[in-house]
């Protein structure tokens, strides 16, 4: 394990995440936009079937949530410390369950496959909330 650090190498290295080198030479040069990573697992794909199940449920949810004018991405929020936009699979569902959002372990199942976050054990609830409020009629 290294002991040092090549310290302009790190500097280098975090300059270019904000900015071009030499950029004052050439003021009219145009930069490309930052283009994120994809938070969601590449493995989450659905099958067609699995897609179809969702979707049943997804309006079955988004309807119980328009109902009962909730907001869900509050306590979503709640759970997330750091605000990273994951919360691990247990607060997840524990936040249905103190919702009284009745999801069977299928429907659960399918959640945590199509919105998994690249680690194993967390859930990208904000890209759930931005798909429910399709469904919830808050996003039309």
């Amino acid at each position: 394990m290294p002991t040092k650090i090549r310290y302009f190498e790190f500097n280098e290295e975090i300059e270019r995440i904000f900015t071009e080198k030499d950029l004052e030479k050439n003021p009219t040069k145009t930069i490309p936009s930052f283009t994120a990573q994809p938070s969601l697992n590449s493995e989450s794909a659905l099958t067609a079937q699995e897609e179809g199940e969702l979707r049943d449920f997804m309006v079955r949810l988004g309807t119980d949530v328009k109902h009962r004018r909730l907001l869900i991405k509050p306590f979503f929020q709640d759970k997330d410390r750091s605000n990273s936009g994951f919360v691990t699979n247990t607060r997840f569902r524990s936040i249905f369950d103190n919702q009284k959002l009745w999801i069977t372990d299928r429907e659960y199942y399918l959640i945590n496959k199509r919105f998994q976050a690249a680690a194993a054990n967390e859930i990208n609830y904000v890209a759930f909330d931005s798909e429910m409020r399709l469904y919830s009629g808050d996003r039309e």
